[in-house]
């Protein structure tokens, strides 16, 4: 590639880039990575948040799935007057979220649980306090992919929203100058067609991370190029190193048949002057065949006739004599 390959991520850029799985892609394959969340995410009401009538002390637990959510879960508590249970347990996706709710209160390790960013890990911990109910913390658009995998555990659960997903003002980028859109969300995909209503994606690739996230997609009729996770490729950076060392292995081939010499077409025109000139004289032989034949014939009538003359002048002579 001589241009650089652009490439939209739709996330925050990491922090200390320089070391990211993203730079080493950059240097890698001469790609040039633009970070741009696709849509923000916005606190409920108060009165919207006490609407859902839930009283978390009736429960036994309180998942949370990313800090944001925990921020704006404990701001609505306070804007509510409501207090939490000294007993309240704590299950979070990962340690850094749970080392997060120091924010907020003592950390006692009895409280706290974490996992290591999947909801399989998560779950293993719910699944110690199986009579028990949770609350799970999330958007008003619902955390799909892990309400959905603690239903199919049978974990009791209700659905506390705390924020929503408000798609970002994007309409001043000329989304055309990017050679690939990646998605890591079905809201950043909603904010793509919100900011350009008449987007068509001709020869754009499409980059998308999670199930949710690729059922928006083809909903939208977007043809998906690259997809994770999977078993081969756990995240959206392996699939895309994949993808584009197959792009740089298929470039070096195609440079590689041009810079090979042309197949000369002078000696097959030989084999088939060869070939003909073998048919030629193949049917010269029997041409030739077919004269001798005949010439012999002709001798052999001619050899008759001559014996045929001589006998019967023979008899001539025997019958006057």
């Amino acid at each position: 590639m001589d241009d650089k390959y652009k490439i939209l991520i739709s996330q925050f850029k990491p922090n200390d880039y320089e070391k990211s799985p993203y730079h080493a892609l950059e240097l890698k394959y001469n790609l040039e990575f633009t970070f741009l969340k696709l849509f923000n995410v916005e606190c409920i009401d108060v009165k919207d948040f006490r609407n859902q009538k839930i009283d978390v002390n009736n429960y036994f637990g309180i998942i949370f799935t990313s800090k944001i959510a925990l921020d704006y879960f404990f701001s609505l508590l306070e804007q509510s007057r409501t207090t939490i249970s000294n007993e309240m347990r704590y299950f979070c996706l990962t340690e850094q979220i749970a080392l997060y709710l120091q924010k907020y209160m003592r950390y006692k390790k009895r409280k706290f649980f974490f996992g290591t960013g999947t909801p399989e890990s998560v779950i293993e911990h719910l699944k110690q306090f199986p009579n028990e109910k949770f609350i799970l913390v999330s958007s008003s658009d619902g955390n799909e992919s892990f309400a959905n995998a603690l239903r199919q555990n049978n974990i009791n659960f209700d659905n506390l929203f705390v924020c929503k997903n408000v798609p970002a003002d994007i309409s001043n980028i000329n989304i055309k100058d990017y050679n690939m859109l990646a998605f890591f969300s079905p809201h950043g995909i909603e904010s793509l067609f919100y900011n350009f209503p008449n987007y068509e994606q001709g020869n754009q690739i499409v980059a998308v991370c999670g199930e949710y996230t690729k059922k928006m997609a083809e909903e939208h009729n977007l043809k998906i190029s690259v997809y994770s996770p999977t078993k081969e490729f756990p995240s959206l950076v392996h699939a895309l190193d994949d993808f584009f060392a197959k792009q740089k292995t298929n470039i070096s081939n195609n440079e590689n048949s041009l810079n090979e010499p042309s197949i000369k077409t002078t000696p097959k025109a030989k084999n088939n002057t060869t070939t003909k000139s073998k048919k030629t004289s193949s049917k010269s032989v029997k041409v030739t065949k077919s004269k001798i034949s005949s010439s012999t014939k002709s001798n052999k009538k001619t050899t008759n006739n001559i014996k045929n003359t001589s006998n019967t002048q023979n008899t001539k002579t025997k019958k006057s004599g």
